[in-house]
């Protein structure tokens, strides 16, 4: 009896519907969240790559090079037909789906043509982009108008624009020319040149990496510190730069360091952080690292930590003034206050990670432990007030004098009575 009941036929068929890959997922839809601080960070300008911006009236301009690089490719390649390509995407098109959180309404047909032509683009533009011999064609507009290139760029590293990495394999396995031709590192060289400060420090291989975005992620990424920290108290917050260089704290770029995060707190009260060039595409990296960060099941949320890092240190455009004098920051936005106005809202409904795995536990603690010392902050007062300048230094001396020839005055008057008497 209850078989023929339209309601538990109508539930079976929805649980039997829900979707299996939440463990492979890893191409997501931006949480509303964070969509919402700033939308056209997650939009694509001209680009449209995988399912989710497929078909959008702003993108249609480089569909027509996505054709023209694959019929390139072919004819390098002495090919007339699709044929092998298309049968190998009919191949892993199940699994390529699963890559994607949310259900993917393309038939077959469309989702493999769109693995095809985003794929080919993708592999044939990384191969550009690292001058691999008789690929470039002088007069291609993508690398000839210097807009379009930078625009792709960026558009490439978005969250929802991506393609699993595996794909992008297959067709470069596929139609590789160069023996032992190198992808992975041909990949990883182009992300670097995006990466703000990523230093050239290579990465493991043996990683499944999941798309582009994920190998941006990993160039970044330093297996923390196994300690972890017991304290719960004010574990996110430590003063602003200006005020922690008023205890005596100094900045300076570290360097040697490949990895933009990697920042070291010394016992001279140094803190030391790897420079950071800001451009007007900064924040569109830095919120898709974050929103790929939060939709991963993740312990550690490096990208995030340091967001929080930067945002303590920066409430001014005094304490980013600070930072650009000590070369940690490199403004290519030309206004110390857009530079503020980025990191203290880059964490905006960002949900921080567990007290716990926090990057910078190290950091905060060597920081909190020295303006907790009076002496430091003793010492450092006096610095600012009597030693901030060349006159300062002078009257401070002066000073001094007056007070020692005063003192030796006041002895021998004190000397010359009792020998009087």
């Amino acid at each position: 009896m209850s078989c023929g009941n339209p309601l538990i036929v109508q539930i079976d068929e929805k649980l039997r519907g829900l979707p299996s890959n939440h463990s492979t997922c890893s191409i997501f839809k931006v949480p509303s969240r964070l969509r919402h601080v700033n939308e056209r960070a997650f939009e694509p300008e001209i680009l449209s790559i995988g399912p989710y911006h497929r078909g959008k009236d702003e993108l249609k301009m480089m569909e027509e090079h996505k054709k023209l690089y694959l019929h390139k490719l072919l004819q390098r390649r002495g090919e007339s037909s699709v044929e092998r390509y298309v049968t190998a995407m009919i191949g892993i098109e199940r699994e390529a789906r699963k890559f994607y959180e949310q259900s993917v309404s393309l038939g077959q047909d469309e989702f493999v043509e769109m693995l095809l032509f985003d794929g080919c683009f993708i592999v044939e533009l990384i191969r550009k982009s690292n001058n691999i011999p008789v690929v470039r064609d002088q007069n291609d507009p993508v690398f000839e108008v210097s807009w379009i290139l930078s625009s792709i760029e960026t558009d490439m590293f978005l969250l929802e624009n991506q393609l699993p990495f595996f794909v992008l394999w297959e067709l470069f396995t596929m139609t590789s020319e160069v023996q032992n031709e190198d992808f992975f590192g041909t990949a990883l060289s182009f992300c670097q040149r995006i990466f703000p400060g990523s230093g050239n420090h290579s990465i493991a291989e043996n990683i499944e990496y999941k798309h582009l975005l994920d190998i941006l992620y990993h160039i970044g990424y330093q297996t923390p510190d196994s300690t972890e920290s017991q304290e719960d108290n004010d574990r996110y917050f430590i003063r602003n730069a200006k005020e922690l260089q008023e205890a005596g704290i100094k900045f300076k770029k570290r360097e040697g360091s490949g990895r933009l995060f990697d920042v070291d707190f010394s016992e001279n009260g140094t803190i030391e952080i790897p420079c950071l060039r800001i451009y007007d595409t900064t924040e569109s990296l830095f919120r898709n690292l974050v929103a790929y960060e939060q939709c991963s099941q993740r312990k550690h949320l490096y990208v995030t930590d340091y967001i929080t890092l930067m945002d303590c240190l920066i409430n001014s455009q005094e304490d980013v003034q600070i930072l650009r004098h000590s070369g940690i920051i490199e403004n290519g936005l030309g206004d110390d206050g857009m530079v503020c106005s980025l990191f203290n809202t880059l964490g905006i409904n960002v949900i921080l990670s567990h007290r716990r795995y926090f990057y910078y536990n190290k950091v905060f603690d060597g920081v909190k432990e020295h303006c907790n010392r009076k002496r430091n902050v003793w010492l450092a007062k006096l610095k600012h007030d009597y030693f901030n300048s060349p006159w300062a230094l002078l009257s401070f001396l002066a000073a001094v004098a007056l007070l020692l020839f005063t003192l030796v005055q006041t002895v021998f008057t004190v000397m010359s009575y009792f020998q009087k008497d």
